[in-house]
């Protein structure tokens, strides 16, 4: 369900000084929090204020989370990113080999972590992640009749399918951002070494590209230029027909 609210103010258009010109920057208040987008021309701002100033005297609920119009809205903000990322790895697993969905499951673990909405203070970090990487991202377990999900490992995943923000976490450069850096750094803060940084940015543009021919996003979010790195998973072409 999204996450809506009619407390929006709109705030007059910021021009900023730049060596090449000008910039200007629409600025509004979505609940508790500031959104902005800066653009090249005034007109380009004019247009994007006068849109938003529309939603607002039409009544429209605006998302907390994307700080747009709920019309605006794309279906990421109905699909829980565990959920999504649960679907992603079911429907690539016949097509990697046994190592490439150990680091499938690696980088999911990852950012799912960087999507919870809050810290999951309440258990061991070691356990879940322990309990994405070995069981919600590990779809011939999940899927092992004989073998029983243990009812602590259930009760962390619960709590994470509850916690975890929808695909419209993936519109907001700010998270975006969160879970690149996520990626590239080792559980004790260091920064990870640069195959396996590749290898995950390949792997969450993989999903990206899933997200975006299922209609979930309208476009890939992940910086251009990185994630293409070597390290990463082939891509079978029976890939792009999956449903």
């Amino acid at each position: 369900m999204i996450d809506a609210t009619f407390d929006v103010r709109i705030y007059n258009i910021e021009r900023r000084t730049r060596a090449n010109g000008y910039t200007y920057k629409v600025v509004w208040k979505v609940g508790t929090k500031k959104h902005s987008k800066t653009y090249p021309t005034k007109a380009l701002a004019d247009a994007q204020r006068s849109d938003l100033l529309t939603a607002v005297k039409r009544g429209e609920p605006f998302s907390t989370e994307t700080g747009k119009p709920i019309s605006y809205s794309s279906k990421a903000a109905d699909t829980n990113w565990y959920d999504f990322a649960v679907e992603f790895v079911d429907k690539t697993w016949p097509h990697f080999s046994a190592n490439q969905r150990k680091n499938v499951a690696k980088a999911m673990t990852s950012a799912t972590i960087a999507l919870l909405r809050t810290p999951p203070k309440q258990f061991d970090p070691i356990k879940v992640r322990t309990a994405l990487r070995e069981w919600a991202f590990n779809s011939k377990r999940r899927a092992n009749c004989d073998e029983q999900i243990p009812n602590e490992v259930r009760v962390v995943l619960e709590w994470v399918q509850r916690n975890t923000l929808s695909m419209a976490a993936w519109e907001q450069s700010d998270r975006v951002e969160t879970v690149v850096s996520a990626l590239g750094t080792l559980l004790d803060g260091t920064a990870a070494a640069s195959s396996s940084v590749s290898r995950n940015r390949r792997i969450m543009n993989l999903a990206m590209e899933y997200a975006v021919r299922h209609g979930i996003l309208r476009q890939n979010p992940l910086p251009k230029g990185k994630g293409s790195g070597g390290g990463a998973p082939k891509v079978p072409q029976a890939i792009d027909t999956l449903c």
